[in-house]
């Protein structure tokens, strides 16, 4: 749900231990006072550096040393590296290679700038620093070329991918998820719970970055701008081929988390609410159905302020005449998902509710990227939360282990544009889910793209695809309309894809896989198989970046089954 949500029965530790430090030599005031220092300022990636500390009157079993990114507030963004130094006095040593005996909440810990504190018993008050610490590092990738622009068009792929406290739960998590990136091809990547993965990725990609509120953005496309909007959101101005496009990528509260009251848990709703609410635990009164207390509980998270917020700061930048895209994980689910279609599913315990983040940017005139291509939230439900990691058992990924808490609290969101069109979106991440604790295969319509990559989180992520049109992206065809009839042939535009007719037809909504309607996909002039379209044999089609022939004529028959109508093209 969120990275900076720790885990129950963790939250002391986690809480406080979250920490990495960077090391300088800080002053010592007076003798009786706590002293941090290191014997040099700048070490080389393969070095390491002596980190001398005196707790003088101060010294307590939990003192700790931290190691942050530069300018990082201890309390705020978790650190890097940590370590419990019990002793009145002592020497310790670390270094981007030399991590033994600290506890890490990046996967690595690359060139840059970094603070090193001493903190008191388990929690942030300042003992001493912080203290200036450089890692240098020779190698560098070279910076990436942005996507060449083609007949005035720029392909856009963002992804928001929550990286579960900066990639760390898994080992050498900076690199697997450096290349979820590049199986996905994604031009723009909103980092949730980034700890130092932004960095690390972008120097193992030669991407551009920036690390501000928990969110963390990385680009292939040079940023030319970085700030942040209230507290939870990190803007970057993009350069997309000459056309600005401002980039928002957000880590909401993840208590006051609403959305578990009607399944019947407590959402550590804090307040004067009923006994359980502020608490993870099942509710001793059952599920709530009161839609008026679920949405003040929700209000009181700050999610609806906050994005408010920030589609003032959309407003202003759409009026300077740049594109906005809009990601990250809200810990907060849809207002186009909690339907009267839904309201039986997922115990949601027959509820409609009109969750207030959603709908404020609905109403600030942005467009949800994955509900505008799959209009349908019974079909195509996109669940982002929980995901199944096989590298964990469910009792890690599960918050409410006995309610079906499935929800799609990750989006990409877009302004309308004539210069922008969405042409795809789809869930990415592992095919099953956990329900009551079990793992459960997905059995939805949704699009889940797998990589080969090892997993690094408990969310699903969220891809959408949309092209910069530099004169306009004009639609392929007129919008479908029921009332109108359509021959062999015709061609329409429906939920961000174009469809063309098999046969007549009339009233019939394209979507169905042997329906009238076949979807049809193009990239660079190439067909990208989709399960409506309808191959002959000798046809070409491109499935998961693998190119297919067909052997005879086939429709909604996925490529690579050995003994099925495609073989791979030689």
């Amino acid at each position: 749900m969120s990275s900076v949500r720790l885990r129950r029965g963790l939250l002391a530790t986690l809480v406080t231990g979250g920490v990495l430090a960077a090391l300088a030599v800080a002053p010592v005031a007076s003798a009786a006072e706590p002293s941090l220092g290191l014997d040099r300022s700048v070490i080389g990636a393969d070095e390491s550096v002596s980190i001398t500390f005196d707790a003088t009157g101060a010294v307590h079993d939990r003192n700790w040393i931290g190691i942050y990114r530069d300018g990082a507030v201890p309390g705020g963004p978790a650190s890097l590296d940590w370590r419990y130094v019990p002793d009145a006095t002592g020497t310790v040593t670390w270094g981007p290679g030399d991590r033994d005996g600290w506890t890490h909440n990046a996967a690595s810990v690359g060139a840059g700038d970094y603070d090193v504190y001493l903190l008191q018993d388990d929690g942030y008050d300042v003992l001493a620093g912080p203290v200036d610490l450089t890692v240098e590092d020779g190698a560098a990738v070279p910076p990436a070329e942005p996507k060449p622009e083609v007949d005035g068009v720029s392909e856009l792929n963002v992804l928001t991918f929550n990286l579960w406290h900066g990639g760390t739960q898994i080992d050498d998590g900076a690199r697997e998820i450096a290349d979820v990136l590049r199986e996905t091809d994604a031009d723009v990547t909103f980092m949730p719970e980034q700890g130092d993965a932004p960095a690390q990725v972008a120097a193992l990609l030669g991407y551009d970055h920036v690390i501000a509120t928990d969110t963390g953005i990385v680009s292939r496309y040079p940023i030319l701008e970085t700030s942040t909007v209230d507290r939870w959101w990190t803007k970057a101005v993009l350069d997309v081929n000459g056309t600005e496009v401002v980039a928002y990528g957000g880590h909401l509260e993840y208590r006051w988390y609403a959305t578990y009251l009607p399944r019947g848990y407590g959402g550590a709703v804090l307040g004067d609410w009923p006994d359980g609410w502020d608490t993870w635990d099942k509710l001793p009164g059952g599920p709530v159905t009161d839609v008026d207390a679920i949405l003040e509980a929700n209000r009181q998270s700050g999610r609806p302020a906050t994005v408010a917020a920030l589609v003032e700061d959309v407003a202003a930048e759409r009026a300077a005449g740049r594109i906005a895209v809009v990601g990250g994980d809200f810990n907060e689910p849809s207002v186009q998902d909690w339907t009267a279609a839904t309201a039986d599913l997922q115990d949601h315990n027959g509820l409609v509710i009109p969750w207030q983040s959603t709908q404020a940017l609905l109403d600030g005139g942005l467009v949800d990227a994955y509900r505008e291509v799959h209009p349908d939230p019974v079909a195509n439900p996109g669940v982002t939360w929980p995901s199944d990691n096989p590298l964990f058992p469910t009792s890690e990924l599960t918050w409410a282990p006995e309610a079906d808490e499935r929800d799609r609290i990750d989006y990409v969101f877009v302004t309308p544009d004539e210069r922008v069109s969405i042409d795809a979106a789809s869930v990415v991440g592992p095919q099953s889910t956990i329900v009551r604790n079990e793992r459960v295969d997905d059995d939805s319509a949704d699009q889940i793209l797998t990589p080969d990559a090892v997993w690094p989180s408990d969310h699903k992520a969220v891809l959408a695809s949309f092209s910069v049109c530099d004169d306009g992206c004009a639609p392929a065809a007129p919008a479908w309309a029921a009332a109108s009839a359509y021959g062999a042939g015709d061609e329409v535009s429906f939920a961000g894809s174009t469809w063309r007719a098999a046969w007549w037809t009339r009233g019939q909504e394209p979507g169905a896989a042997y329906g009238p309607w076949q979807e049809i996909a193009e990239r660079d002039g190439v067909a990208q198989w989709t399960p409506s379209r309808i191959f002959e044999a000798g046809d070409v089609a491109v499935h998961d970046g693998t190119t297919y022939v067909a052997r005879w004529w086939t429709r909604n028959q996925t490529p690579g089954d050995q003994w099925g109508p495609w073989r791979p093209q030689q």
